[in-house]
């Protein structure tokens, strides 16, 4: 390939980025006509004024369509009914009302940025869903490497939301609650291929499904002893 062509592919690829995302932030705008909410925007954390450890630089809220979520969701094949779902930096709260169209037992959303999480609870509130079939929803403020995650079996949320040395924390506190009370527990994380197997491509946890936008895990039950 001459030099010639190597730039026009390279001009290509971002021109059709460029309209991708166009697209993408048309139909994520609608959605939010629609349903009366506001959860749109790609917005740097340390944007905010707030004090935290774990505001690090080059992360930011964002979250992925709608349909995406919906599809995500669908693709773990649990019963929603036995399962909380807890979204560990549930930013505006998009995925959460995307998730309250499943009959979760509850739904609960984890965010340390305060201006945020107060956006997610004025949208829960006024959230226009037809097919609404979870009403216990629940934001709260708080750091996720603190986060205790409530003793029943649970669904868990990830879009790539922290650095690698704060997703270590936060899966060494959900290991620390589930050698307290054992439970069923499975995992469904969007983003970066990379972030998803560092996160929980390691034992006691099996990925089942991978997919371009997230892939599921499964915790393993721990081995009886002999």
């Amino acid at each position: 390939m001459s030099a010639q062509d190597s730039q026009h592919l390279s001009m290509t690829r971002i021109v059709r980025k460029k309209v991708l995302k166009g697209i993408y932030n048309i139909r994520a705008t609608t959605w939010d006509l629609v349903h009366n909410v506001d959860t749109c925007g790609s917005i740097p954390l340390t944007s905010y004024d707030f004090d935290s450890q774990n505001k690090t630089p080059g992360l930011e809220y964002q979250s992925h369509h709608p349909r995406i979520i919906r599809n995500a969701l669908i693709a773990t094949e649990i019963d929603f009914r036995k399962y909380t779902f807890v979204d560990y930096g549930c930013g505006k709260g998009r995925v959460l009302l995307v998730a309250s169209q499943f009959p979760f037992r509850r739904i609960v959303g984890l965010e340390f940025v305060p201006q945020l999480a107060e956006i997610a609870r004025r949208n829960v509130g006024r959230y226009r869903g037809l097919r609404r079939r979870c009403q216990d929803i629940q934001v709260i403020t708080g750091d996720a490497a603190e986060f205790e995650l409530p003793p029943e079996p649970a669904l868990l949320y990830f879009f790539s939301p922290f650095s690698t040395p704060v997703m270590n924390n936060v899966f060494n506190k959900i290991e620390s609650s589930l050698e307290k009370h054992p439970r069923e527990l499975m995992v469904l994380f969007t983003g970066m291929t990379g972030m998803r197997d560092r996160a929980f491509g390691r034992p006691p946890y099996r990925r089942v499904l991978r997919h371009p936008y997230y892939d599921v895990y499964q915790r393993q039950p721990a081995r009886a002893a002999a």
